[in-house]
C-alpha cells in the first residue's frame, strides 16, 4: 500500500485530470496504490468540496487549469519548497528589516525559516503565513485587512491594498503560479496578483519564490514583468534553458538542489 497522504492523492488526481480531462474510477486504486474504499472516500470529499464531478464510473474536474486549495498545494514538491524557504531566509540579511510576505504554499516555507528571526517586522496578507510566523513569537507580525479568499487563505481587496501601500519594505517575497520570459510572473487570481504587485512595488528588493513546476507556465493575471524582479529562487529541476533566459534579462536566479542527499548544494547567479 502507498504511504501517500490524502492531500497528495488528491493533488495527483487533479493533476491527471488537468492533463486528460477525465479519469476512470476503476483504475485509480492501482494507480494510487490504495484500496477502492480509500479512493471512494477521497472522491466523496473532492465532490463535496466542488473539485470534481462523478458520473458513470468516471470523474471530471469542475474547472480545468484553476488554482488548487492551498491545503493541497503544501504537499506538492514539498522538499523543493522547504529548501527554497531555507535559501530565501539566508538571503535576507540579519538586521532590523521590514519584509512583505504573500500567502501561498512556497512562501509558507519561507515563513517557517524566518520564524526564528527576532530582527524582522513582517507584513503579510497570508493568514497561514501569519500563523506560521507567530508560532515562535519572535517576529513582529502585521496582518493586512481585506476580504478572505478561501482557496489560498489570504486577504485581498481594497483594505489589503491600502494597508500595503502605507509601508515601504526592505524585501518583498511573493509566489507565482506561472513564470515566462515573455509573459512575466503570473497568478491564477486577479485579486491575488494585485496584492503581490503592490508588495513588489513597495519593496527595495523584489523576490519571487516558485518551485520548478511553475516555470514555462502562463496564468491569467500578471503580477510583474520579468525584468522588474531582482531575484527568483527555484529548484534544480528547472529547465536550464529557462533559467538562462531569465538570467539574460537580468533576473538573478538561484536554484536549490533537489534531491540533495547529505548536501545543501546551491547555485546562484
Amino acid at each position: 500500500m502507498s504511504d501517500r497522504t490524502r492531500d497528495e492523492r488528491i493533488a495527483i488526481m487533479l493533476s491527471l485530470l488537468s492533463q486528460r480531462g477525465e479519469l476512470q474510477v476503476r483504475f485509480l486504486p492501482r494507480s494510487l496504490g490504495v484500496s477502492g474504499a480509500t479512493v471512494r472516500r477521497d472522491l466523496a470529499m473532492m465532490e463535496e468540496t466542488g473539485l470534481i464531478r462523478r458520473s458513470y464510473g468516471k470523474i471530471t474536474a469542475t474547472r480545468r487549469g484553476t488554482e488548487l486549495p492551498v491545503s493541497l498545494r503544501h504537499s506538492q514538491n514539498a522538499e523543493a519548497k522547504r529548501r527554497i524557504g531555507a535559501l530565501v531566509s539566508s538571503l535576507i540579511p540579519s538586521r532590523p528589516l521590514v519584509v512583505a510576505l504573500s500567502g501561498g504554499s512556497t512562501v509558507g516555507f519561507v515563513a517557517r525559516s524566518l520564524a526564528t528571526r527576532h530582527d524582522l517586522t513582517v507584513v503579510t496578507n497570508g493568514l497561514d503565513t501569519a500563523t506560521t510566523l507567530m508560532v515562535r513569537q519572535l517576529v513582529q507580525v502585521v496582518v493586512t485587512g481585506g476580504n478572505a479568499r478561501s482557496l489560498s487563505n489570504d486577504l485581498v481587496g481594497r483594505a489589503a491594498e491600502k494597508s500595503l501601500r502605507s509601508y515601504r519594505f526592505d524585501y518583498a517575497v511573493v509566489g507565482a503560479d506561472g513564470i515566462s520570459p515573455e509573459a512575466g510572473f503570473t497568478r491564477y487570481s486577479t485579486r491575488g496578483a494585485e496584492i503581490d504587485r503592490i508588495m513588489l512595488e513597495q519593496a527595495d528588493h523584489k523576490m519571487i519564490v516558485a518551485d520548478s513546476s511553475k516555470l514555462g507556465r502562463v496564468r491569467r493575471a500578471k503580477t510583474a514583468d520579468i525584468g522588474s524582479v531582482h531575484t527568483l529562487v527555484t529548484d534544480s529541476h528547472a529547465s536550464a534553458a529557462m533559467v538562462a533566459a531569465l538570467r539574460k534579462v537580468g533576473v538573478a536566479t538561484a536554484t536549490v538542489a533537489v534531491p540533495a542527499a547529505g548536501s545543501d548544494c546551491r547555485r546562484t547567479n
